[in-house]
């Protein structure tokens, strides 16, 4: 049988701008299909699989979407035009049906929920076996594994937060509360319970219920996704209140980086890759022109946005770089610790194995001092067995005097390090440079305006995707290619690169305006029920929303 790379995904937070993700998630799926299917028919090569998927906000409803088909309705994606994602984030999310607020109350959200609702329910719930239980089996799509399945994680926003406390000496609690919540599962080729796909359809759509815009939604969940001395409940499920899981966790690396550790077992980090898709470029917002001076307030409220956002993404990707950095150190060093065992015993830089072998058998203890300490001890030495074979048999073999004091000294190393659950992470991106979407302007709600927006986003998404394997393509190994297969051209229209707000419909823009004002009207007449006090809010409140298109317009002409 070929060897096999596996591939975790992570799709990030995008509003309309999930339209680029899709393109990039059907270009790099329709790659491993085509590469797949060239390596079962002989060519030399790794079959590539995905294993794992997580998201946020949109990037959490598409990771959805993408578990279930690729498990049940692989041929669906056969097309660039014509899947489940295209269809979705091209076809059918716009502002018809965001702006009917009719059905809604008017205090819960400017839009309706109601469109994106549905959208869920027709692609996650509708294909379904005649007595209406199973989720129809159409075959898996060759990306996947249908036997070892697809861990999917969603990035949820818990608005009611999780009580977690740390003891305090001599007594007493520092209490703090969570609001940082996720949504775990294993789905296969059994995984076909309608049930299993109604709880996902309600998760993906919490996981993007932009604040404000949509409202939030309620999601019964279980004692046992969390740890006991957090559940707030007597009872062994409790209803909590969510709203979008980007706003703490946009871009859940770290989601990942836990999934795979369950199912590699910190072993194979050659074989394993990540996959990371964003609309945004990753290239920080540093600002060093901002001053005592230049600090006004309007500037500073501007700068509280993407240092907000700044810091919900700083934590699985500080993570990511220093356990990268600390695990190539520790290679390094196990390179060296090779080279001088292997020296004539008298030569400088000569390490003698007998007197290593003595000071970890000394050291290890110290360091295994828990109950379970002797299991951790032999299971971690079983690991860099395998991890370190090659060193190994540079060494004369696993059995050796040097092997023996190498492997003891690796271990004490890693263990005093705490790097005993981690590798290295080889992670790819796609992202975009600025300047290159339509959908990009009134924070990302700009490509419900148009189908042709929306379309132009998802061409990018596809030829980002392109460029990507192009480069993989050429890189050394470790990498995930080389990948065989032929990309499709793109439709990409340069007059949409960049959209700028005058250059939209005036019409769209009218809808979308007085949609907002209608809400905002529906929200007073619930809060002000006095009509004279209600009026100069009114007011107010256009005055602030023609104010805010204007700062919006700027901020495009700026850029």
């Amino acid at each position: 049988m070929p060897p096999i790379k596996r591939l975790a995904l992570t799709i990030a937070g995008a509003v309309s701008l999930g339209s680029y993700e899709a393109g990039a998630m059907f270009e790099i799926l329709d790659a491993i299909r085509q590469h797949n299917q060239a390596i079962a028919e002989g060519a030399a090569g790794s079959l590539i699989y995905v294993d794992v998927i997580t998201g946020a906000s949109a990037g959490g409803m598409t990771g959805t979407i993408l578990a279930q088909k690729l498990l049940f309705n692989g041929p669906a994606f056969l097309g660039p035009y014509d899947n489940p994602l295209f269809n979705t984030w091209v076809k059918q999310i716009d502002l018809t049906g965001l702006d009917d607020t009719s059905q809604d109350p008017a205090t819960l959200s400017v839009f309706s929920s109601n469109r994106i609702e549905k959208i869920a329910a027709d692609t996650l719930t509708a294909d379904l076996t005649p007595d209406g239980k199973s989720v129809a089996d159409h075959g898996p799509h060759a990306a996947i594994d249908p036997a070892k399945g697809i861990r999917l994680g969603l990035a949820l926003t818990n608005l009611n937060g999780l009580n977690c406390g740390v003891p305090l000496k001599p007594d007493g609690v520092f209490q703090y509360t969570n609001f940082s919540d996720q949504l775990l599962r294993t789905v296969d080729s059994t995984s076909r319970d309608i049930a299993i796909w109604q709880e996902l359809r309600e998760a993906a759509v919490a996981c993007g219920a932009f604040p404000v815009a949509f409202r939030t939604k309620d999601l019964l969940r279980s004692q046992a996704d969390y740890s006991s001395e957090v559940w707030p409940a007597t009872t062994p499920t409790a209803t909590f209140t969510y709203s979008d899981g980007g706003i703490l966790q946009n871009q859940p690396l770290g989601m990942a980086k836990n999934f795979v550790d369950t199912i590699d077992g910190h072993q194979d980090d050659d074989s394993r890759f990540y996959l990371f898709v964003s609309p945004n470029p990753m290239k920080g917002s540093q600002d060093l022109n901002l001053n005592q001076a230049s600090a006004n307030i309007v500037r500073v409220l501007e700068r509280l946005v993407p240092v907000y956002t700044g810091q919900a993404v700083f934590r699985d990707w500080l993570q990511t770089g220093v356990i990268n950095q600390r695990v190539q150190r520790l290679d390094k060093y196990a390179t060296e610790l090779v080279q001088a065992l292997n020296l004539f015993p008298g030569t400088a830089g000569a390490v003698q194995a007998a007197t290593l072998t003595a000071a970890a058998t000394q050291i290890r203890p110290l360091l295994y001092h828990y109950p379970s300490g002797p299991a951790d001890a032999l299971a971690d030495e079983a690991r860099l067995r395998q991890q370190y074979e090659l060193e190994l048999q540079q060494l004369g073999g696993p059995e050796t005097p040097n092997a023996i004091a190498f492997l003891g000294a690796i271990q004490t190393l890693e263990k005093a390090a705490g790097l005993g659950a981690h590798e290295i992470m080889n992670v790819y991106g796609v992202v975009i440079e600025p300047g290159k979407l339509a959908g990009a302007g009134i924070f990302a709600f700009e490509g419900f305006f148009d189908e042709a927006y929306r379309h132009h986003d998802y061409e990018w998404g596809r030829r980002k995707a392109q460029d990507l394997i192009s480069a993989i393509n050429r890189e050394a190994a470790p990498t995930l290619g080389p990948i065989l297969y032929q990309p499709q051209p793109t439709q990409i229209v340069p007059a949409f690169d960049g959209l700028r707000l005058d250059a939209i419909d005036p019409q769209d823009r009218d809808r979308f305006t007085k949609a907002i004002q209608n809400r905002v009207n529906q929200m007073l007449k619930v809060a002000i029920p006095n009509i004279l006090l209600r009026f100069p809010v009114q007011l107010a409140a256009a005055a602030a929303l023609k104010a805010f298109f204007a700062w919006e317009f700027s901020r495009h002409e700026q850029a």
